[in-house]
């Protein structure tokens, strides 16, 4: 909040475009975007998007329970098939929480997602509303190039560290790929309760626990 509209804001570009990722599957990356969306779309003066930029393996409807994997979203809005994007976000449950599912899958969705359309719309999405924060929930950053040029279009990254098991060397390579511009933050995910009390974080598998985190 404080690099997308507090004091910091002026020195990072796209700052209220923000990347959810971990340099590996399974260190709970999506899990985490959900929660923070929720947590950012309890703030009064806040809205939120939340983009499933993770096109290769959509799961946010999966997660949130809505009927939205399959439905056209991101990919399609980049292939021309729907005439604004605004066709492809969708309303929740939650009055200040909408969804941009990734779309149809598609052979070429690197090319689509490194596109003159989709640097665009990042453009529009950073702009257009004053008080809305853009979480994109993208595919882990080791050997996937749809994390990388993502990146590139966005102001802050937030990476998902799995306590005991995600390797710093695996962080370390991950993170000197992205858009070196970002401000770049870490969320400890699955630690064991008290293990970070000092910093009060750490949290565990249900949303309660962690929205409070």
């Amino acid at each position: 909040i404080h690099n997308a509209f507090g004091p910091a804001a002026p020195h990072h570009e796209n700052g209220n475009l923000v990347m959810v990722s971990s340099s590996r599957p399974s260190e709970g990356k999506t899990f985490t975007s959900v929660n923070l969306a929720l947590s950012l779309a309890s703030e009064k003066d806040k809205t939120v998007l939340l983009v499933d930029a993770d096109v290769l393996k959509p799961s946010i409807g999966k997660v949130l329970d809505l009927d939205v994997d399959n439905k056209p979203g991101l990919i399609d809005f980049l292939l021309g098939d729907v005439g604004s994007v605004s066709e492809v976000i969708y309303q929740t449950s939650i009055p200040n929480l909408r969804i941009l599912p990734a779309g149809t899958s598609h052979h070429l969705s690197n090319e689509l997602l490194a596109s003159d359309k989709m640097a665009l719309l990042t453009k529009e999405l950073a702009t257009r509303y004053s008080d809305r924060v853009v979480l994109f929930d993208c595919p882990p950053m080791l050997g996937v190039e749809e994390t990388i040029t993502v990146s590139k279009l966005l102001g802050q990254a937030m990476i998902v560290v799995e306590h005991g098991k995600t390797k710093m060397a695996d962080v370390e390579h991950a993170i000197s790929e992205l858009n070196k511009n970002m401000a770049i933050g870490f969320i400890v995910n699955k630690a064991m309760q008290g293990a970070y009390s000092q910093y009060e974080y750490g949290y565990g598998n249900d949303y309660n626990k962690e929205s409070q985190s």
